[in-house]
């Protein structure tokens, strides 16, 4: 009897600890919820790659802040599409990445979550007597609102972090590939 009974209870510790661990992967949102946060950052980073600057910008709020490891703060969707038209005069850019961590809180408009991401980036210069850069690589932290258009980005962060992605560095040099 002892032995099933210590049994049990071990049988009930790890479910319980199962329990929670799955409870925690899904941070307060439903399942419905974290596929429309990974299609509009799927979305959001083929228009960037397309040069859809017009289609990048208005996946940010209006009162958007972004901070960038070269001390760029970008206080406005303004500021936000001098920079990537100055960067796309000079270069076509290429980001790849993916969501490590999301948390929702919320429903419906009004909701906001947070996604962690690593990235690999590379700005190939349109003057090919310029060398090509080294790819950069690292993670970024962004806060989304929901709005009655979908999700969109309050506040992104660049949190350096090279190193944390070869995977992606392997990924976009066979995608740049000629």
């Amino acid at each position: 009897m002892r032995k099933v009974t210590g049994a049990i209870a071990v049988w009930i510790g790890l479910t319980a600890v199962l329990a929670s661990a799955s409870a925690a992967e899904q941070r307060g949102g439903s399942e419905a919820d974290y596929a429309e946060i990974r299609h509009f950052h799927e979305r959001s980073i083929a228009k960037y790659n397309a040069g859809d600057i017009a289609g990048a910008i208005d996946d940010y709020l209006p009162q958007l802040r972004a901070l960038q490891l070269k001390s760029v703060h970008i206080k406005s969707r303004d500021d936000l599409a001098a920079d990537m038209q100055k960067s796309f005069a000079r270069n076509a850019p290429k980001i790849v990445a993916d969501i490590e961590e999301m948390e929702v809180n919320g429903r419906g408009v009004g909701a906001w979550a947070y996604i962690i991401c690593r990235y690999a980036f590379v700005a190939v210069p349109k003057d090919k007597s310029k060398p090509t850069p080294e790819i950069a690589d690292g993670r970024y932290t962004a806060l989304l609102k929901k709005t009655a258009t979908g999700w969109k980005v309050l506040l992104d962060i660049d949190n350096g972090a090279p190193g944390a992605a070869p995977d992606l560095i392997a990924r976009i040099r066979a995608e740049s590939a000629p």
